[in-house]
Protein backbone atom coordinates (compact mmCIF):
# COMPACT_ATOMS: atom_id res chain seq x y z
CA UNK A 1 0.00 0.00 0.00
CA UNK A 2 1.23 3.77 -0.89
CA UNK A 3 1.44 6.33 1.53
CA UNK A 4 0.00 9.62 1.36
CA UNK A 5 3.60 10.67 0.92
CA UNK A 6 4.31 8.07 -1.32
CA UNK A 7 1.27 9.81 -3.86
CA UNK A 8 2.42 13.33 -2.75
CA UNK A 9 6.25 12.84 -3.57
CA UNK A 10 7.48 15.06 -6.57
CA UNK A 11 9.78 12.12 -7.65
CA UNK A 12 7.05 9.88 -10.10
CA UNK A 13 9.61 7.69 -11.81
CA UNK A 14 8.00 4.74 -9.88
CA UNK A 15 4.46 5.62 -11.15
CA UNK A 16 3.22 4.40 -14.15
CA UNK A 17 -0.36 4.74 -15.32
CA UNK A 18 -1.91 3.56 -18.55
CA UNK A 19 -5.80 5.83 -17.85
CA UNK A 20 -8.94 6.17 -19.30
CA UNK A 21 -7.95 3.81 -22.23
CA UNK A 22 -10.06 1.87 -24.72
CA UNK A 23 -7.97 -0.97 -24.50
CA UNK A 24 -11.07 -3.49 -24.60
CA UNK A 25 -11.83 -2.15 -28.21
CA UNK A 26 -8.13 -2.75 -28.81
CA UNK A 27 -7.89 -6.33 -27.98
CA UNK A 28 -11.62 -7.65 -27.99
CA UNK A 29 -10.84 -10.72 -26.18
CA UNK A 30 -10.22 -8.96 -23.29
CA UNK A 31 -13.77 -8.93 -23.38
CA UNK A 32 -14.22 -12.33 -21.87
CA UNK A 33 -13.36 -11.15 -18.50
CA UNK A 34 -15.29 -8.47 -18.00
CA UNK A 35 -19.18 -7.77 -18.46
CA UNK A 36 -19.65 -5.99 -21.90
CA UNK A 37 -23.84 -5.01 -20.95
CA UNK A 38 -23.85 -4.25 -17.03
CA UNK A 39 -26.97 -3.36 -16.15
CA UNK A 40 -28.20 -5.14 -19.26
CA UNK A 41 -27.22 -1.75 -20.78
CA UNK A 42 -24.78 -1.01 -24.16
CA UNK A 43 -22.38 1.40 -22.47
CA UNK A 44 -21.07 4.87 -24.48
CA UNK A 45 -17.55 4.20 -23.72
CA UNK A 46 -15.45 1.40 -22.00
CA UNK A 47 -11.98 2.51 -20.30
CA UNK A 48 -9.24 0.25 -18.59
CA UNK A 49 -7.19 2.00 -15.67
CA UNK A 50 -3.98 0.26 -15.01
CA UNK A 51 -1.12 1.68 -12.63
CA UNK A 52 1.17 1.29 -9.60
CA UNK A 53 0.29 2.68 -6.56
CA UNK A 54 0.53 6.31 -5.82
CA UNK A 55 -1.15 7.41 -9.78
CA UNK A 56 -4.07 10.04 -8.89
CA UNK A 57 -6.70 11.40 -10.87
CA UNK A 58 -6.85 15.39 -10.19
CA UNK A 59 -10.57 16.32 -9.31
CA UNK A 60 -12.59 16.39 -11.93
CA UNK A 61 -16.26 15.26 -13.92
CA UNK A 62 -17.54 13.25 -16.05
CA UNK A 63 -20.04 14.13 -18.67
CA UNK A 64 -21.37 11.27 -18.81
CA UNK A 65 -22.70 8.90 -16.02
CA UNK A 66 -19.97 6.57 -14.44
CA UNK A 67 -20.15 2.92 -13.49
CA UNK A 68 -16.34 2.20 -11.91
CA UNK A 69 -15.32 -1.31 -11.19
CA UNK A 70 -12.24 -2.27 -9.20
CA UNK A 71 -10.77 -5.65 -10.56
CA UNK A 72 -7.24 -5.51 -9.12
CA UNK A 73 -5.90 -3.91 -5.97
CA UNK A 74 -7.26 -0.85 -3.85
CA UNK A 75 -8.76 2.87 -4.83
CA UNK A 76 -9.41 5.65 -2.87
CA UNK A 77 -12.34 7.67 -4.33
CA UNK A 78 -13.96 11.13 -3.16
CA UNK A 79 -16.94 12.65 -4.36
CA UNK A 80 -18.57 15.99 -4.17
CA UNK A 81 -22.04 16.82 -5.30
CA UNK A 82 -22.26 18.58 -8.47
CA UNK A 83 -24.18 21.28 -6.50
CA UNK A 84 -20.59 22.54 -5.46
CA UNK A 85 -19.23 23.58 -8.47
CA UNK A 86 -19.31 27.13 -7.96
CA UNK A 87 -16.91 26.65 -4.63
CA UNK A 88 -14.74 24.06 -6.49
CA UNK A 89 -12.60 26.52 -8.50
CA UNK A 90 -13.11 25.05 -12.14
CA UNK A 91 -10.09 25.63 -13.45
CA UNK A 92 -9.26 28.20 -16.12
CA UNK A 93 -6.14 27.26 -17.37
CA UNK A 94 -6.30 26.38 -21.17
CA UNK A 95 -3.24 23.72 -21.15
CA UNK A 96 -5.23 21.86 -18.37
CA UNK A 97 -8.76 20.98 -18.12
CA UNK A 98 -9.94 22.13 -21.76
CA UNK A 99 -13.46 20.70 -21.20
CA UNK A 100 -14.24 22.88 -18.21
CA UNK A 101 -14.69 19.92 -16.10
CA UNK A 102 -11.44 20.21 -13.66
CA UNK A 103 -10.88 22.30 -10.69
CA UNK A 104 -8.15 23.60 -9.41
CA UNK A 105 -8.26 22.04 -5.87
CA UNK A 106 -5.70 19.47 -4.99
CA UNK A 107 -7.48 17.00 -2.75
CA UNK A 108 -4.33 15.97 -1.40
CA UNK A 109 -2.72 19.44 -0.31
CA UNK A 110 -5.87 21.40 -0.62
CA UNK A 111 -4.77 25.01 0.06
CA UNK A 112 -7.90 26.54 1.56
CA UNK A 113 -5.86 30.16 1.55
CA UNK A 114 -5.99 29.91 -2.30
CA UNK A 115 -9.48 28.27 -2.39
CA UNK A 116 -11.17 29.17 0.61
CA UNK A 117 -14.93 28.25 -0.30
CA UNK A 118 -13.74 24.87 -0.98
CA UNK A 119 -13.37 24.19 2.46
CA UNK A 120 -17.46 24.68 2.99
CA UNK A 121 -18.04 21.50 0.39
CA UNK A 122 -18.63 18.01 2.37
CA UNK A 123 -17.07 15.36 0.37
CA UNK A 124 -17.64 11.36 0.51
CA UNK A 125 -15.28 9.30 0.98
CA UNK A 126 -15.08 5.91 -0.57
CA UNK A 127 -12.52 2.83 -0.37
CA UNK A 128 -12.80 0.51 -3.46
CA UNK A 129 -11.39 -3.08 -3.18
CA UNK A 130 -11.35 -6.21 -5.78
CA UNK A 131 -15.49 -6.58 -7.02
CA UNK A 132 -16.09 -3.36 -5.60
CA UNK A 133 -18.51 -1.61 -8.05
CA UNK A 134 -18.99 2.80 -7.60
CA UNK A 135 -21.90 4.50 -9.75
CA UNK A 136 -20.54 8.32 -10.35
CA UNK A 137 -23.76 10.44 -11.52
CA UNK A 138 -22.57 12.21 -14.15
CA UNK A 139 -21.30 15.78 -12.97
CA UNK A 140 -20.44 14.55 -9.77
CA UNK A 141 -16.61 15.80 -8.85
CA UNK A 142 -14.66 13.25 -7.67
CA UNK A 143 -11.09 12.28 -7.11
CA UNK A 144 -9.11 8.75 -7.40
CA UNK A 145 -5.77 7.77 -6.46
CA UNK A 146 -4.24 3.99 -6.59
CA UNK A 147 -3.50 2.92 -2.79
CA UNK A 148 -1.72 -0.26 -4.60
CA UNK A 149 -1.38 -1.30 -8.28
CA UNK A 150 -4.46 -1.39 -9.42
CA UNK A 151 -6.89 -2.36 -12.38
CA UNK A 152 -9.87 -0.78 -12.89
CA UNK A 153 -12.63 -0.70 -15.52
CA UNK A 154 -15.70 2.17 -15.81
CA UNK A 155 -18.55 1.89 -18.30
CA UNK A 156 -19.46 5.43 -18.94
CA UNK A 157 -23.56 5.33 -19.90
Amino acid sequence: CWSLLDATNKDNSRIAYLAQHPLLDQIPALYADVERTPCGTKPTNVNLWVGTGGTRTPLHYDSYDNLFVQLVGAKYVRLYAREDTPKLYVSKDKSYGLQGNMSGVDCEMEDFDKHPMAKDCAFQEVLLLPGDCLFIPSRCWHYVRSLSTSVSINYWF
